[in-house]
């Protein structure tokens, strides 16, 4: 088992007593302005759901989309199976999701990104789980300097787990085929939205708000 996944199934069990008493509502702000996207959507991949707070949220914004959320740690995924007991949860590596191609017309990454050890590596193994077209969210309801914060002062196998400046996740979802919609790297969080390229494109056209 690794560092990574072990240090998730101990957290599992104080996880959801560390958040904030209106965490629901918070992510459902940091959803309101991609809900359009979500609601538009037919299928939804949630990589890195932890113990499922974010489920019921994207059932709210896509009530007819196949929803399936995934996570590295099993104790964490029990936990969201008691929260969102007919939610589909499955236990998977997000660098290596076991899904067909083009199974998904749209990637939820909500905090987990930090977490991938190869982030060029886990985009394009997203990207091939990702209909050409489709979109790809990384979210942070925090800050990056919030969560780099907590991160590098936290336990040892996530110390190293940084947040990127929205720029240099932008230039890695170029390099990985995808045009940058939104980047979003503020004081009040962390939002980047993708589409995946028919084929890989240079340039793509960014809205960055510093």
């Amino acid at each position: 088992m690794s560092d990574l996944r072990t240090h998730f199934e101990i957290l599992a069990e104080r996880w959801d007593g560390m958040q904030t008493p209106d965490r629901g509502e918070r992510l459902r702000r940091m959803l309101e302005p991609v809900a359009p996207l979500c609601a538009a959507t037919q299928s939804i991949l949630e990589v890195g759901t932890g113990t499922g707070a974010l489920i019921p949220c994207l059932q709210e914004c896509a009530p007819s989309a196949r929803l399936v959320s995934i996570d590295l740690a099993a104790e964490m995924l029990r936990r969201a199976q008691q929260r969102c007991p007919d939610a589909a949860v499955v236990q998977a590596d997000a660098q290596r999701p076991p899904f067909s191609p083009s199974g998904f017309d749209l990637i939820v990454c909500h905090n987990s990104f930090p977490h991938f050890s190869d982030k060029p590596a886990a985009l394009l193994s997203l990207a091939r789980a990702l209909e050409p077209g489709g979109h790809l969210l990384i979210l942070h309801d925090l800050s990056r300097e919030k969560v780099n914060t907590i991160h590098s002062s936290s336990a040892k196998a996530i110390q190293n787990d940084l947040l990127p400046p929205g720029a240099e996740t932008a230039q890695m979802l170029t390099e990985a085929g995808f045009s940058v919609l939104t980047v979003k790297d503020t004081d009040d969080g962390y939002r980047v939205v993708a589409r995946l390229n028919w084929k890989p494109r240079c340039s793509p056209t960014i809205r960055a708000t510093h």
